[in-house]
């Protein structure tokens, strides 16, 4: 057992080191090759489009998870999560592309990024197909799939920025960044084929598959919107706030404050972002791993090694955050000017390394409250971290100027994850069946 699970962790962590090996490598290659003015594009629609990828997969890949692990006959959670998938798609694209237009102008104050933001219309669809596959090759504990995929979408998407950039070059900064938006569905598109295949060759799935056009149980659909709205709520709350916060930076600065807090903020999501989350790429899969494998081991009353795991995953989680944090710290200079070729961003990179450690347990903390049926509560914690995020940005941007970015930033995240390691421990700790017991 215990060979099964190391085997298991190593092909996790080597796929996933892969992937995220390739991920950064689009990043880099994206800051080299879009302007200043398409990078800023490009930042200014992240987080549109992270908020639409949370509201397309409704929380339902966790969920559909969640109940695959935790009991035999899933074919009714399937249905439910295709039928419930199909509707909130259709009417979340009608209503995107309406709001286009007004979100560009109003919102954004940017007319030229309605090409870009088109350009994140077929990713919404194409993420919640991709979820909901991810969704039950966890469930089933099958870790291989759905992590060998991210490699897929990536090879897919670098092929593409390859294919654009070189066989029709543009210097227009909108078609650079819109170029670079729609590569994500390009890549999803790739994950999707990967995990079709992985789907036909096991016969017992397609045996479940054919089985969707049955008669479907609205009990079913209840329980799955039980799990699915309440992780949907800590996700989208997270992206709303980054949605929120370009406006809360430039709200009540001047004009030449507001320049400089773009280009900060742009910094920040277009450079130093991705170094400070570099270690997601174990963290987040182990999480992911762990969710099922939580659930299953609890909802058997296998409380012990339940716990185990979860210590397991967490120290293996923050280890990875500390070298990571530390790496960064001493070898900020040399890593941005090898990867970037400037370091201007430095100062504010070193300042956010070892604070952002603590942030590699915040994915494993989350998984183990939600398969312990807390996920109200994860919400909560959430939401007190982006509203001291909000009002950090809020209050702090006239007194700091553009220090209050990453104070906003750190604060925000902290109180998230002092919250969720509160939570976790008082669950753990807690007679085994009253943790077992469902949320009220």
């Amino acid at each position: 057992m215990k060979k099964e699970i190391i085997r298991s962790t190593v092909h996790l962590l080597t796929l996933s080191l892969i992937a995220k090996i390739l991920s950064f490598f689009v990043r880099i290659a994206c800051a080299r090759v879009l302007s200043a003015e398409a990078m800023n594009y490009y930042s200014l629609t992240m987080p549109t489009t992270v908020f639409l990828i949370t509201l397309g997969q409704m929380g339902l890949p966790s969920a559909v998870s969640k109940i695959v692990a935790s009991r035999q006959d899933y074919t009714p959670v399937l249905k439910a999560s295709v039928l419930l998938s199909v509707i909130n798609n259709l009417l979340l694209t009608v209503f995107f592309m309406l709001v286009i237009p007004l979100l560009a102008a109003v919102v954004l104050k940017q007319q030229v990024l309605i090409p870009v933001l088109r350009a994140v219309v077929p990713i919404i669809p194409l993420v919640s197909i991709s979820g909901l596959l991810k969704g039950y090759f966890m469930g089933r504990q099958e870790i291989i799939p759905p992590t060998a995929c991210q490699i897929s979408e990536e090879i897919t998407r670098i092929l593409f920025l390859i294919g654009c950039f070189t066989l029709a070059p543009t210097t227009d900064p909108v078609k650079m960044a819109s170029i670079a938006v729609f590569s994500m569905s390009v890549g999803e598109i790739g994950s999707i084929v990967h995990l079709g295949i992985a789907l036909k060759r096991k016969k017992r799935v397609l045996h479940h598959v054919s089985t969707l056009t049955g008669s479907l149980h609205w009990d079913t659909v209840n329980e799955l919107l039980s799990l699915s709205l309440p992780m949907t709520g800590s996700r989208l709350i997270g992206s709303l706030t980054s949605f929120l916060e370009p406006m809360c930076l430039v709200l009540f600065a001047d004009v030449l404050l507001q320049q400089q807090l773009i280009t900060t903020y742009g910094q920040l999501n277009g450079y130093i972002m991705p170094l400070l989350t570099l270690p997601s790429f174990a963290t987040i899969a182990l999480s992911n791993w762990l969710l099922p494998s939580f659930t299953y081991q609890a909802s058997r009353h296998r409380m012990d090694h339940a716990r185990r795991q979860f210590f397991q995953i967490g120290l293996c989680c923050l280890f990875i955050g500390c070298a990571s944090g530390l790496t960064l710290f001493c070898f900020a200079e040399p890593i941005c000017q090898l990867l970037y070729h400037q370091t201007q961003m430095v100062p504010l990179l070193r300042s956010l390394t070892l604070p952002f450690i603590l942030y590699s347990i915040q994915p494993c903390l989350s998984s183990v409250l939600h398969a312990l049926g807390r996920s109200q509560k994860a919400m909560i914690d959430t939401t007190c971290g982006c509203l001291t995020r909000l009002a950090c940005v809020s209050f702090l941007t006239i007194p700091l100027g553009t220090q209050a970015v990453g104070i906003a930033l750190v604060s925000g995240m902290l109180v998230t994850t002092v919250l969720h390691l509160g939570r976790v421990l008082r669950c753990l700790f807690q007679d085994e069946k009253a943790v077992l017991l469902p949320e009220a």
